[in-house]
């Protein structure tokens, strides 16, 4: 069964824009996943995500199969692995946050680490609250749209 990440950690980036990954964060992940790799790139809704590399390599593989004859297809891989890096933890347990991923997500002093199931994002606090805040309302007419989603879905 595939792990599934939860939680969220404030962290403070350094003056070199490393920030370190919350020992949670590394707990949930485990020491194997990162001694293997650790992946970040840009996220939706202006954010960045933080992959372990088994995860990494399972959603690289689905976006890497989009047909390239398609624009959207090769934008998206374009973007999505242009901006990906191996972030390797240090013995203290910081990575380095490049400059294009803070700038894309907002990211200044502080690091939100919210665990969304197969990945961490990376938020501005701020921008997190903002979107949070936005939907947090619809929560249970998300929950619902997705449930109907699924084979089987609306059956009672």
């Amino acid at each position: 069964m595939a792990t599934r990440f939860f939680g969220q950690f404030l962290q403070r980036l350094d003056d070199k824009h490393r920030v370190v990954v919350p020992r949670r964060v590394r707990e949930q992940m485990g020491e194997e996943e990162i001694r293997a790799g650790l992946f970040l790139t840009r996220g939706l809704d202006k954010c960045a995500f933080l992959f372990p590399a088994s995860q990494w390599e399972a959603v690289a593989d689905d976006i890497a199969s989009a047909d390239f004859r398609g624009f959207n297809a090769r934008m998206l891989q374009r973007l999505f692995f242009s901006e990906a890096v191996q972030a390797d933890p240090d013995k203290l347990g910081r990575v380095l946050l490049p400059d294009r991923l803070r700038e894309l997500a907002g990211i200044e002093e502080e690091v939100l680490f919210i665990g969304a199931s197969n990945r961490f994002e990376l938020w501005s606090p701020a921008r997190w609250a903002a979107l949070r805040d936005a939907h947090e309302a619809q929560f249970e007419e998300l929950a619902e749209s997705l449930y109907q989603l699924k084979p089987g879905g609306g059956a009672q």
